[in-house]
């Protein structure tokens, strides 16, 4: 038997591979060939329609449109505002270029679904061609000296508004013909001519200066009526103030300016009628804060305003308009818009016509170009704010401008409101620095908030029941009737009124209210708007923050110095008052066991009787009181507290000793019981006054303040030179003129 190689022995061991299977193809639904009958049937008809015989295949069945909501708009002047009216101006004029009538359609004229779906890119992009080059074919030298980019834009855009087919793009012959690259080619291209020099001249309104805003406030005070004296003024600032359009601030209702909830010298405002405000959450609270510039402060103007327009109209629903105008078909309330036709043709008469408004600020030609417009004051405050240093985040939260922040989730969970961002471009644009109105220190006391209502704003008392909005607006209204500035316009009538009224007070003040400068900052997430006090002003800040930069850091970093400060002092004060309470109780631990071993004889000899709580109450008319250095009353045999209040308290801190402590030995007010503060009618009326003191003073302990810096509120707050007894009376005063914020002032809460 042969022996079997070692390539023989591989061959054996290798197993046999199976028949491999053979792959099978499968049809492809796109690229594959069409089927034989498919490509005859295709063929046959095609021949069919070049012959134009009769075998031609029958037209595709129409496509159903039924129930996808499209249907042609309609010109009804009273449902259309002033955009959707030039749509069907452009729109027109498009559909005439394509189809050449012998007359231009009217703006009547509905054209059909069918009609719209025949126009093409290329139809789109000739009639623009036409209305820039004036030819459908142009080069590169061709100057565009018809529409210009922004005009092509609006004209692709109100072509748009009419399409059945508006969201989809422009692909395989559908779609939305205006959403090409031949239409969108063109604008490109007319956009870089212009920025050549060889477009059209430029209309856009540019934005206004300051300058020109002084000149304009001069020229429309010099007018005779109220209307350009104080009303357009006032609407001016507060379009400036809230970088808004003409139409947003006509639309405010009266009801719209409230008080602050946190800051009491301050108002807020939504701007509900802003045009990019959609949705509620998108229109939050607006501050509004005072203006050092007479001229730019929308509390003094604001509080002007409406003293003298609740006089003649007590009841209106708008703010800066009287009237109430429905249209019968629209059931729109045209009031708004009439007063903003009104006041654009006020500044074209008064004020844009005028030789001195162009020659008051040379501007460069390029500029100058467009002309300036009701728009262009809010083009001024935004670009005022950014040369402020502000961020563009920063003004379009002041100016509620759509952001595009994407469709990220985050976005979801991050407010919209934002108090420090509004807060700063707001302090930058009061002009001169944000400030507030207060009483001045000494005077305040004489001045109560119910004689400004009643002698100040009894008209915007009326109609307000805001506590918070009349005394910012009071304290306003007042300085500028006190005011010799010639920039404050006041009515005869309201400045005579409040004078005879202050003369009655016989105070030797001739301006009673003070402005007070603000700084605006924050402390992680907290708004703070901090007075700057005397010498703590630094040179070049202006109150405002943006962006904690330079000089506005540095007056942020002495306001908290200052504040630090102020906490050490409370420490301190607090200290003290521990202090005081321990000697108290040290020393009456030590006379009542002083009194126990006298009780007790002293000796061993002694009687140790316990006496009776009855028997020491009877002894105390026998005892004999001895007077200690310390201002504290012994009993010689046994010590009992009288429940007595003392006669005269000469300041404040006695009355708080007597109401914690107690005074010369006496019980403390706060352990008395009811029947100890009603023995009597006098002595029920003299714990009842001073218990507006004590209150004032315990509520301002709880809400973490020492009792010294309480104290120090009551006496700024009432004057320092006011008895205790005074301030009593005038905090009793106060709980009814206080009355919808609990009976406490501003200054006290």
């Amino acid at each position: 038997m042969p022996i079997p190689t070692v390539a023989a022995k591989k061959k054996a061991k290798k197993p046999k591979a199976p028949a491999r299977k053979q792959r099978q193809q499968r049809p492809r639904d796109r690229y594959s060939s069409p089927s034989n009958a498919v490509a005859a049937a295709a063929a046959d008809a095609a021949a069919a329609s070049v012959a134009g015989g009769a075998a031609a295949s029958a037209p595709a069945p129409p496509r159903n449109y039924e129930g996808d909501g499209w249907e042609y708009p309609r010109y009804d002047l009273a449902t259309l505002n002033r955009n959707e009216k030039a749509y069907f101006d452009y729109m027109c004029d498009l559909m005439t270029f394509f189809h050449k009538p012998d007359e231009p359609y009217p703006p009547t004229k509905v054209f059909t679904r069918e009609e719209l779906l025949l126009l093409t890119p290329k139809v789109v992009r000739d009639w623009m061609a036409m209305k820039t080059f004036g030819k459908l074919d142009y080069g590169p030298g061709d100057k565009s000296l018809g529409a210009r980019y922004h005009t092509l834009g609006y004209m692709k855009k109100a072509v748009s508004w009419f399409m059945p087919n508006k969201r989809p793009g422009w692909c395989d012959g559908r779609g939305n013909p205006t959403k090409s690259d031949a239409v969108n080619k063109i604008i490109a291209d007319v956009k870089l001519k212009e920025s050549r020099k060889m477009g059209a001249k430029s209309r856009v309104k540019r934005p206004l200066t300051k300058a020109e805003f002084d000149l304009e406030m001069k020229l429309m005070r010099e007018q005779p009526d109220w209307e350009s004296q104080i009303k357009f003024p006032t609407m001016s600032v507060w379009q400036f103030n809230f970088i808004g359009r003409i139409d947003d601030t006509c639309h405010h209702e009266l009801t719209d300016p409230k008080g602050h909830k946190t800051f009491s010298f301050a108002l807020q405002s939504k701007v509900r009628w802003s045009k990019n405000v959609i949705d509620e959450r998108k229109c939050p609270d607006q501050i509004i804060l005072g203006a050092d510039d007479p001229s730019w402060c929308l509390l003094l103007l604001l509080g002007i305003y409406l003293e003298s327009y609740l006089a003649a109209h007590p009841d209106p629903k708008y703010l800066f308009t009287e009237h109430v105008n429905i249209h019968p078909v629209s059931h729109v309330d045209q009031a708004p818009d009439n007063i903003k036709n009104k006041w654009r043709q006020r500044l074209k008469k008064v004020v844009w016509s005028r030789p001195e408004f162009e020659d008051v600020e040379c501007m460069d030609e390029d500029e100058n170009e467009g002309g300036v417009g009701t728009h262009s004051r809010r083009k001024f405050a935004a670009d005022y704010a950014s040369n402020c240093g502000h961020s563009e985040t920063a003004i379009e939260v002041r100016g509620r401008w759509k952001r595009l922040r994407g469709g990220r989730i985050v976005f979801q969970y991050i407010g919209l409101k934002k108090s420090f961002e509004d807060a700063s471009v707001c302090g930058s644009l009061c002009i001169g620095g944000p400030i507030k109105y207060e009483l001045k220190e000494g005077i305040d006391a004489s001045i109560p908030m119910n004689w400004i209502y009643q002698h100040v704003i009894p008209n915007i008392r009326r109609r307000f029941h805001d506590t918070r909005l009349c005394t910012v607006l009071g304290k306003a209204l007042l300085y500028a009737c006190m005011s010799e500035d010639d920039k404050i316009v006041v009515p005869n009538e309201i400045r005579q009124r409040v004078r005879t009224a202050y003369n009655q007070l016989n105070l030797d003040e001739t301006q009673p209210i003070e402005k007070i400068r603000l700084h605006i900052h924050r402390m992680n997430d907290q708004l703070f708007i901090t007075p700057i006090g005397e010498g703590q002003l630094v040179a070049g800040a202006s109150g405002g923050s943006a962006g904690m930069l330079g000089t506005e850091a540095v007056q942020t970093l002495i306001i908290r110095q200052q504040q630090y400060q102020q906490e050490t002092n409370q420490r301190f004060d607090s200290q003290a008052s521990q202090l005081y309470e321990l000697r108290n109780y040290c020393g009456c631990q030590f006379r009542r066991l002083n009194n126990n071993i006298r009780s007790f004889g002293g000796t061993i000899e002694g009687s140790f009787v316990r006496q009776r709580t009855q028997q020491m109450v009877t002894a105390t008319t026998q005892n004999e009181v001895v007077v200690r250095n310390d201002n504290q009353q012994e009993v010689e045999e046994g010590i009992v507290q009288l429940a007595e209040l003392s006669h005269n308290p000469t300041s404040l801190h006695d009355l708080w000793r007597e109401y914690r402590f107690g005074l010369n030995g006496r019980k403390p007010a706060i352990q008395f019981t009811r029947k100890e503060r009603n023995v009597s009618r006098a002595v029920a009326a003299k714990y009842n006054r001073r218990n507006y003191v004590w209150k004032t003073i315990q509520r301002l302990v709880n809400a973490g303040h020492t009792a010294e810096v309480a104290i120090e509120k009551i006496r700024r707050q009432y004057g320092y030179s006011t008895s205790p007894t005074k301030i009593m009376i005038l905090m009793q005063k106060d709980k009814a003129i206080f009355k919808d914020d609990g009976g406490i002032p501003p200054n006290l809460r």
